[in-house]
């Protein structure tokens, strides 16, 4: 929620602090979430609260100053999703700042910012493994969410239909939580393929889920995101690809396909690999956000990194044409570009995983820091 281009920069006077300033910082104070083993929902300020989701379902504001509650609001799962603030200076004076967020099977929530109140709460597609991870993005009073599923787990079992789930965006009026269209990565309904060993019916095409926010070109009336790997066999030309959507209707505009024939689930796994796709992996998603960056040249560029380790970036101008591409890290199912990138001037910044091994992704794992530049890609540190 911090800008339409996912840049995750932020200057010094936004801040209030200076890089020199780092290493005086003390501790202020510390909120533990009740019934939580891990916090992944990235907190927002506004209006002298601190908005932050949990492992156990509560959406907090917090004082700034003090780490004390204002308000809780209980969801019915985790919430992984940053919490999206609505710009309090569009605001007008007959309504309040809303909140937005999502939590891990699938609901849509706007919240009141100063009470905490429900407003609206939707379920964007009722697939029922459907789950949201990635931050919505708000513009102009859209709010676009990005669907992925927990499906690719339910395959594990040799009884399971594999796969109907197809991933996608859909488009809230966010004052009303009017749904006004959902735009699928695949644009072919799942059918009957087949069969697998134990004759349960085989489904496809699915899957390309959306693990990232995307991005939203106001410019060319576009959004931009990254997709995963199909669920099922076989394999389509949506997987593991940037997608360009338009903001009126969702449709795919264009198409960018970096892994081909990337069909992939936990049957694979599995001992008897029932499920599992002929092409087995190698499960290389976009699970990070794209970006899109102006370089000091003048050109823009949209930026993409995948658990491949590589690094893309495309021209929105040429329906994604690749411009450069630097592969960083080994990969593998929790390698490579894992989470999201940033971008400061001409450098893009980007941490490598590359925490697995194995048969499938042989090589050195290379984790860490990278550093390149912009408008070439060249490499020009790492840690």
């Amino acid at each position: 929620g911090m800008d339409l281009s996912n840049r995750r920069y932020q200057s010094a006077q936004t801040a209030g602090l200076e890089a020199r300033q780092i290493g005086e910082l003390e501790l202020k104070w510390v909120f533990a979430f009740p019934e939580a083993m891990r916090a992944r929902s990235q907190p927002a300020t506004a209006g002298g609260a601190l908005f932050v989701g949990s492992q156990n379902g509560t959406v907090y504001a917090l004082d700034q100053l003090t780490g004390c509650i204002h308000w809780s609001f209980q969801t019915v799962a985790e919430v992984r999703t940053a919490i999206v603030v609505q710009d309090w200076s569009q605001v007008a004076k007959t309504e309040v700042p809303l909140l937005f967020f999502c939590d891990l099977i699938g609901n849509v929530y706007a919240l009141n910012a100063l009470t905490g109140k429900l407003v609206w709460r939707d379920r964007p597609d009722e697939h029922p493994s459907l789950t949201l991870t990635a931050a919505p993005a708000l513009h102009d009073g859209i709010l676009y969410v990005p669907m992925s599923a927990l499906e690719v787990t339910a395959a594990a079992d040799p009884t399971y239909a594999c796969c109907t789930f197809r991933g996608g965006v859909a488009a809230y009026q966010a004052s009303t939580g009017e749904r006004l269209w959902t735009g699928f990565t695949i644009d072919d309904e799942p059918r009957e393929v087949g069969k697998n060993a134990v004759g349960t019916p085989r489904v496809a095409p699915s899957g390309s889920p959306v693990w990232n926010t995307p991005v939203i070109d106001v410019e060319r009336s576009r959004l931009y995101l990254g997709t995963g790997e199909n669920y099922s066999s076989p394999a389509n030309e949506t997987s593991d690809a940037i997608l360009a959507l338009s903001l009126e209707d969702g449709r795919i505009l264009w198409h960018q396909q970096m892994t081909a024939a990337d069909a992939w689930n936990m049957g694979c796994e599995t001992e008897e690999k029932i499920n599992c796709p002929p092409e087995n992996g190698p499960d290389y998603d976009f699970g990070a956000a794209t970006i899109l960056a102006r370089s000091g040249a003048g050109r823009e560029l949209i930026l993409a990194g995948q658990k491949s380790g590589d690094v893309y970036a495309l021209d929105p101008d040429q329906n994604g044409k690749i411009i450069w591409q630097r592969k960083l890290g080994r990969g593998g199912i929790q390698g490579g570009v894992h989470f999201g990138m940033a971008v400061d001037g001409d450098t893009v910044y980007v941490p490598i995983s590359d925490f697995d091994g194995g048969p499938r992704w042989p090589g050195t794992p290379r984790p860490g820091m990278y550093a390149l530049d912009l408008e070439t890609g060249a490499t020009l540190w790492s840690k």
